[in-house]
């Protein structure tokens, strides 16, 4: 068998994936408004369905979901231009609709999906706090022995998500992510880039 044989596609039981997106938010610590990353959406997405698999979009909160503008290829920074997958997604009126009408994570079936992605984006880190829900999600994805994983600032709910006994999910572990001082520079460039723009 090869690695591209290694995960195949049965027509009679495709693999499913829930993606989960932040749901619009205010930075505390800029006032601007933040949400998901699109290439931490897009990418996963078209490798999933390239694959075969059924992917469904869903959010703490379900609803309208709204991205960080830098991540957005037609933003006038440039920052994302070069991005053609979320640009390509972003242009389909069938997949952007999918981000305006997101299902609530307190709707996603453990037993029906096969793993869990939670995207980042700076929303995760003033909203994942009380996504009570997708925090049990993630923990009962991970202890069913299933894919639970979280991507860039989605690992925001790492700080929050326990298991029954109450112990943190990620007690014990190693954990990548950005550190402080990375998010200190990221505020000060993003602050820099506002000003440029005025």
């Amino acid at each position: 068998m090869s690695v591209r044989d290694a995960n195949p596609v049965n027509a009679r039981k495709p693999r499913r994936v829930a993606i989960v997106i932040a749901n619009p938010a205010v930075s505390t610590t800029t006032g601007w408004p933040v949400g998901f990353w699109w290439s931490e959406l897009t990418h996963p997405w078209f490798a999933f369905t390239e694959r075969g698999y059924q992917v469904e979009i869903f959010s703490p909160d379900g609803g309208r979901c709204e991205a960080d503008a830098l991540s957005d290829p037609r933003d006038p920074s440039g920052y994302s231009e070069t991005d053609l997958i979320s640009l390509g997604f972003i242009s389909s009126p069938k997949l952007s609709a999918l981000v305006d009408n997101t299902r609530p994570a307190a709707e996603i079936d453990v037993e029906r999906f096969d793993a869990i992605v939670v995207a980042g984006g700076q929303s995760p880190m003033f909203t994942y706090e009380r996504a009570t829900d997708l925090q049990r999600t993630f923990v009962a994805f991970h202890e069913a022995g299933k894919v639970a994983a979280a991507l860039c600032h989605g690992t925001a709910i790492l700080r929050y998500a326990r298991r029954d006994d109450g112990t943190l999910l990620a007690a014990g572990k190693t954990v990548t992510g950005f550190a402080n001082v990375e998010e200190d520079f990221a505020d000060n460039a993003t602050w820099e880039m506002g000003a440029l723009e005025r």
